[in-house]
């Protein structure tokens, strides 16, 4: 009787990347594996997010591990996917982009002076908070600092 394959993930850690090409992050993740004792021949997927040097054909992360490993598919990360089309899902709504827009004004003018952002604090209780295009969790950082604010009497 032959034995069950094992599915199994692995957290490999936080590792520091001193350069964030794909043959580079590819040798990253290909040491990090090894001293982990991992045989990358067992892997099978591959999901990152879908930035040019992870997910690139020719010389992303997913192209040099596929030439390495030819069963080790790639599919994009769908949480990534899913940031990317709510941002552009926004971008599309006049009523989204304003307020958004409004938002990052408001950033963008408190912190560009420590003095202004002195005085804001010492009216409100919370921080502003930026946003990023393609990580659209950063807004609901961004919406609460101004939604759940409270003033100081």
């Amino acid at each position: 009787m032959e034995e069950m394959p094992q599915v199994t993930e692995h957290f490999m850690g936080f590792l520091v990347a001193e350069k964030s090409t794909g043959e580079s992050l590819s040798s990253l993740i290909l040491d990090r594996l090894q001293e982990l004792n991992i045989p990358f021949e067992d892997c099978r997927g591959q999901s990152y997010d879908n930035g040019a040097n992870m997910r690139g054909k020719n010389k992303g992360v997913q192209a040099r591990l596929l030439e390495l490993n030819p069963r080790a598919l790639f599919v994009p990360c769908g949480a990534h996917t899913l940031n990317l089309v709510l941002a552009d899902a926004a971008k599309s709504s006049l009523d989204a982009t304003g307020y958004f827009g409004y938002l990052q004004k408001l950033f963008t003018l408190f912190s560009a002076s420590t003095k202004r952002w002195d005085i804001l604090k010492s009216h409100v209780t919370t921080t502003l908070k930026s946003w990023s295009e393609t990580r659209w969790e950063s807004r609901v950082n961004s919406v609460e600092a101004v939604r759940y604010q409270a003033v100081h009497v």
